[in-house]
């Protein structure tokens, strides 16, 4: 829509600058027939709206209307510009529009939030099992040395289990850690747990840690070797890294786009310990354990025995969960893990 040339629009204030000097010229603007008229003591000029570009409004700060030449007008009476461009047919883009309507900021706001929790929750786990893989033997060595580095010095003590002992379950592991007829190559340690009690986990480079505590609770090879079996599901399927990547979008882009793991190892050590691992990980180390056991003719019963019994030893209550180091907050939804392994999905066992 445009005004007729009978019918002009009110004159709008506002300064002109030509351009090619810092000068400032004091105009008014008018429309008449879709045309913008600019008016001073010693600037006269005609444009047609569709020709210039009108910024959007930012706050208190003036309002550009720029000329194809370089030159452009500033103007800060957004209310009488608004009238002016309004009677034109001029609209602003609909996202500018909707910056100022209350109930499409709050669906705006609603959209960005969602959106963010889509990618937190599944485009983040997505882009750390894509990495995860990308990232070099050397890292995971590093890394690993380093956790267990962090770990000898602020939590675990030398093993008090007797040499045998230890060599028998290296033993009885290396004649299990096999898939597909292929060894899974990894190495096992113990400790004295201390505040961990009775606990094992898995660094990124294969490297197994087992407690005393964990030994002694199991009271066989047997349990000890599910539980085992459990961790390096954790170590083939990459779970320790993709937790780092997914815990930092930062660490996530630098370890894919730049091959710099630097992010990522800061702080790797108390990470790998303290985080959980996510519900899809603990199904997929599960599954993997339970396959290794049944090639052996065991039983997914081994597994969720032992989880029973760690669950009994660091109790079920939430302060228990909540702790730094409890082993119920690095293994989450033991409860379920435990239904499902003595369920019918396993039942051929």
């Amino acid at each position: 829509m445009s005004t007729s040339p009978s019918d002009p629009v009110t004159a709008v204030a506002a300064l002109y600058f030509d351009g090619r000097s810092a000068r400032a010229h004091i105009v008014t603007l008018g429309v008449t027939d879709g045309v913008l008229h600019v008016e001073g003591d010693d600037v006269s000029r005609s444009e047609p709206l569709g020709a210039l570009r009108v910024s959007e409004p930012m706050g208190d700060a003036a309002r550009l209307i720029s000329f194809a030449d370089g030159a452009h007008l500033e103007v800060r009476d957004h209310a009488a510009l608004a009238a002016l461009l309004a009677a034109t047919g001029h609209r602003d883009a609909a996202v500018v529009r909707w910056a100022f309507e209350p109930r499409m900021v709050v669906i705006m706001l609603s959209a960005l939030l969602l959106s963010v929790w889509l990618i937190m929750q599944y485009g983040l786990p997505w882009a750390a099992r894509i990495t995860a893989p990308l990232v070099p033997d050397s890292a995971m060595t590093v890394l690993s040395e380093r956790t267990l580095e962090w770990l000898d010095q602020a939590l675990t003590r030398p093993t008090a289990l007797p040499a045998a002992r230890q060599q028998a379950l290296r033993e009885a592991l290396s004649s299990v850690a096999s898939i597909d007829g292929q060894p899974i190559v990894h190495t096992l340690l113990f400790r004295s747990g201390g505040q961990l009690g009775a606990n094992a986990f898995a660094l990124p480079d294969g490297t197994l840690i087992v407690t005393d505590e964990l030994v002694a609770l199991a009271g066989a090879d047997a349990p000890v070797l599910a539980v085992l079996t459990h961790e390096l599901g954790h170590v083939q399927q990459r779970h320790g890294v993709r937790m780092l990547l997914q815990g930092s979008a930062t660490a996530l882009f630098m370890a894919w786009y730049l091959g710099d793991i630097s992010s990522l190892l800061a702080g790797a050590p108390a990470a790998l310990v303290q985080a959980g691992y996510s519900r899809d990980m603990e199904r997929e180390a599960d599954d993997f354990a339970v396959k290794l056991l049944r090639a052996r003719g065991q039983s997914a019963g081994l597994l969720a025995g032992m989880l029973e019994k760690l669950a009994a030893a660091h109790g079920e209550g939430a302060a228990s969960r909540s702790g730094p180091m409890g082993w119920l907050s690095s293994h989450p939804d033991t409860a379920e893990r435990i239904t499902r392994l003595r369920s019918t999905e396993f039942a051929a066992d």
